[in-house]
């Protein structure tokens, strides 16, 4: 038996884990084989070997759901998104042409072609439903095929050849029949390229208009490009000024601005994208930046005091998640004598559905307790049974305004006990759990007494119902601190 054989009997036949130690071992001490290993395992996209990564994908993907179908073989087709196509699609503009022709060959046919009937039979509700994915993935081909298309060096073979693999996936194709397959535009994109000869706006304003995967913002940077690359700067210019809508195309222009050292033009970019942000959610997506966070960079270099605070003003009202960080912010540049009267405002123009948990954190920070006790107060006043809101407050609450709170909280607990639990009205045992939980927490802010009081009284009042009676009876009660 040779050597070779023999080592490979070893790797066969070895531990997972002891062969991960060995690697990494090996790769520590050898520079050389470290970075034979980081191509091996995270090769450069136009290295990968596309069919073969994408059909073990697959076929490690596609395993038995069970759901309101019973049992059934799908294929998880968010994960092979997720892993593989979405980061290749990522970096498709950099692969050669012949290359993006093997991304979009090997997507029909690993994908594509193997989608069933039985990928549309899930069901949210038990997460085995991959149309969206599938929809993704769908999108993703027609934006590669769009890149393929805007190629100067893009062969009438390889139009050919697409073409009659379109041409194939589309007689059974069953993805059309449930969320649309991207087949019939493909063939479009290719008749546009063969007719003209060469890159023409009309292929760009076609990937534009079908607007693949959220990605026209994308397309129409790319047009601006093109547009510039015929020698037509000017046209290039307005038209990106037409486009601004699209937070791709205005960043675009926002940071040509900046390279051009052009930063009171970038400020007035950044106001007209904030007020599209404002009156147009149309074209809003996840991928929008803060434009007033931009702006905010700006002007700390080049703004007056003035407009730093007017601006975090907006950036606080507009934000939910880091209204604590602009709020520090406004504290550090307003002057101390005139602070009061500034968050006085400041707060009182927060607005929407949940404005005492959005200033309730400055209301504290600042001493402000009646004014939070009044938020506390309307609240429950719209809605009696809502004793959370006052639980929620109850020990920032109890220095300054606790015998008011301690009649709030045993007047919207027994309001909720008593539209939740009325007799004969069937009750999930776990809304119990949690009624349990809020009621357990009252010792805890400080208020035993009144805990021990609700408790007592719910014991009495709903006595037929066992099940609260014996979460309630858990509920450890001791009256020192109340």
């Amino acid at each position: 038996m040779n050597t070779s054989k023999d080592i490979s009997q070893l790797i066969a036949h070895a531990n997972e884990d002891d062969l991960r130690d060995i690697v990494s071992g090996w790769a520590n001490k050898h520079s050389d084989f470290k970075d034979y290993v980081r191509n091996c395992l995270y090769p450069s996209v136009e290295n990968v070997d596309f069919a073969r990564k994408l059909s073990q994908a697959v076929n490690r993907e596609t395993k038995e759901f069970f759901s309101r179908h019973e049992v059934r073989e799908a294929t998880d087709w968010s994960n092979v998104y997720n892993d593989l196509i979405k980061p290749w699609s990522e970096n498709a503009d950099s692969l050669s042409t012949e290359k993006l022709y093997d991304l979009c060959d090997v997507i029909v046919k690993e994908v594509g072609m193997q989608v069933t009937d039985e990928d549309f039979y899930g069901d949210d509700w038990y997460g085995d439903d991959f149309s969206g994915s599938i929809q993704d993935i769908m999108d993703v081909l027609g934006n590669i095929v769009g890149l393929l298309m805007i190629r100067e060096d893009v062969s009438h073979d390889i139009l050919n050849s697409l073409e009659k693999l379109i041409k194939a996936a589309k007689k059974k194709d069953v993805i059309d029949d449930y969320i649309g397959s991207p087949y019939d535009f493909i063939l479009e994109l290719i008749a546009l390229r063969r007719d003209n000869d060469e890159v023409t706006c009309e292929i760009y304003d076609a990937l534009i208009d079908e607007n693949l995967g959220d990605e026209a913002g994308t397309w129409v940077c790319r047009k601006i490009d093109f547009i510039r690359s015929m020698g037509l700067a000017d046209e290039a210019r307005q038209y990106m000024e037409d486009e601004i809508q699209y937070p791709e195309v205005c960043l675009k222009y926002y940071n040509e601005l900046l390279d051009a050292d052009n930063w009171r033009e970038a400020i007035l970019l950044l106001d007209r994208a904030q007020a599209i942000k404002d009156n147009d959610s149309y074209f809003y997506s996840p991928k929008t930046p803060n434009w007033l966070e931009l702006k905010q960079q700006l002007l700390v270099e080049h703004g007056t005091l003035e407009e730093r605070i007017d601006n975090l003003k907006r950036l606080f009202h507009n934000s939910h998640n880091d209204k604590k960080k602009y709020y520090r912010q406004l504290k550090e540049l307003v002057d101390a004598d005139k602070w009061n009267e500034f968050y006085h405002n400041l707060l009182s123009n927060v607005t929407g559905y949940n404005v005492i948990d959005e200033i309730a954190p400055f209301l504290i920070e600042e001493g402000e307790f009646d004014w939070l006790f009044r938020l506390v107060s309307e609240a429950t006043a719209k809605d009696s049974t809502d004793y959370r809101t006052p639980l929620k407050y109850a020990g920032s609450l109890r220095q300054t305004h606790f015998e008011e709170m301690q009649a709030i909280l045993i007047r919207t607990v027994r309001a909720y006990a008593a539209d939740r639990f009325p007799p004969k009205k069937k009750v999930n045992s776990s809304k119990y759990s949690y009624f349990r939980t809020d009621l357990e927490s009252l010792s805890e802010f400080g208020y035993a007494e009144t805990q021990k009081e609700i408790v007592e009284f719910l014991l009495q009042e709903y006595r037929f119902r066992p099940s609260l009676a014996k979460e309630l009876r858990s509920i450890k009660l001791n009256t020192n601190n109340g």
